[in-house]
């Protein structure tokens, strides 16, 4: 047994991915100060200019994919190093990791919120009061008689 736990401690390739998970974990520190960065800049962005800046919406949509592949290497959810040993991740994906918030989703939220129902719902709600529901009795399942 000790011998096959030596040959575990002595491997290589276990080490040297302790030394690209250091690399990493300062790659990650610098990700999060640039993340702050893009954040106080879009904020002000949208503050002043009343929408987001594209450019700076897609470069952090890649970093948060980065990020996402740096915690997978990290944590050995996959084998695939991330930049800088692979390429940047700068292509589009089907499948975003946020949806996009568009103005006509968030006003329709807010008012269902104020509502409590959704747009169509709310107007019927103002003209009618709300019909409550008596509570039902649980069901009881079938007997088996076999």
């Amino acid at each position: 047994m000790s011998g096959n736990l030596k040959q575990k401690l002595t491997r290589p390739s276990i080490w040297l991915r302790l030394l690209y998970m250091f690399v990493l974990a300062v790659a990650f520190n610098i990700a999060e100060i640039v993340i702050f960065a893009v954040v106080v800049y879009q904020f002000l962005a949208t503050l002043f200019t009343r929408s987001p800046n594209t450019k700076l919406t897609q470069f952090g949509s890649n970093l948060a994919r980065y990020i996402q592949q740096i915690i997978c290497f990290m944590t050995f959810a996959t084998e695939e190093m991330p930049f800088p040993f692979s390429s940047w991740p700068d292509e589009p994906h089907e499948t975003p990791l946020v949806a996009k918030n568009d103005k006509s989703t968030s006003e329709t939220k807010k008012e269902e919120d104020e509502t409590g129902g959704d747009k169509g719902s709310a107007k019927a709600s103002k003209s009618a009061p709300r019909k409550t529901s008596t509570p039902r009795k649980p069901r009881t399942p079938p007997k088996n008689t076999s």
